[in-house]
């Protein structure tokens, strides 16, 4: 569409403007996704409980460690063990794993490990043993908050990461 300027002359309408306004909003969105997905292994399946409630407010610096049935610990991509005889190709300690991990965090923003929130994402079929050695070895190099997560509801629920709950120890 051309429109007539007051000198006679046609001009073509500044797109500019909607341009930008595209930008902010593909910003917004972005900024708003929920990551928590990211966070969250196929493998592990939430035990259900009728106490789990989603927490409040996120905690400030996560940290995720995740146990499947077989009693394996994963610490984000990182395969991990607590014993020695279950060493399995590829893994590391966990403990290891762990002191990378708050070395990178305290030289890149100076987080103590006593501020970091430790999220547990274990196995229904995990031993409550195995899940407390794990919480040991994690209070080991200094961490001291944890949440355990659950699947709110009964039977059958198939929620998302969205829908679990944590509960905070006394």
């Amino acid at each position: 569409m051309r429109i007539a300027s007051p000198k006679n002359e046609a001009f073509e309408p500044n797109m500019t403007p909607m341009i930008d306004i595209v930008f902010l909003l593909m910003t917004f969105f972005i900024m708003v996704i929920n990551f928590s997905q990211a966070e969250s292994n196929e493998a592990v399946h939430l035990p259900d409980s009728e106490l789990a409630q989603p927490p409040e407010t996120p905690p400030s610096d996560p940290m995720t460690v995740q146990v499947d049935a077989d009693e394996n610990i994963y610490l984000g991509s990182a395969r991990c063990w607590l014993d020695p005889a279950s060493v399995l190709p590829g893994s590391r300690p966990l403990v290891e794993v762990l002191n990378e991990e708050l070395t990178l965090k305290k030289t890149m923003s100076e987080i103590r490990p006593e501020d970091i929130t430790l999220i547990i994402r274990a196995d229904a079929d995990a031993s409550v043993g195995f899940v407390q050695r794990v919480i040991q070895a994690c209070q080991s190099v200094g961490i001291i908050t944890y949440t355990l997560r659950a699947k709110h509801g009964g039977g059958g629920f198939t929620g998302s990461p969205e829908d679990e709950g944590g509960f905070q120890p006394l």
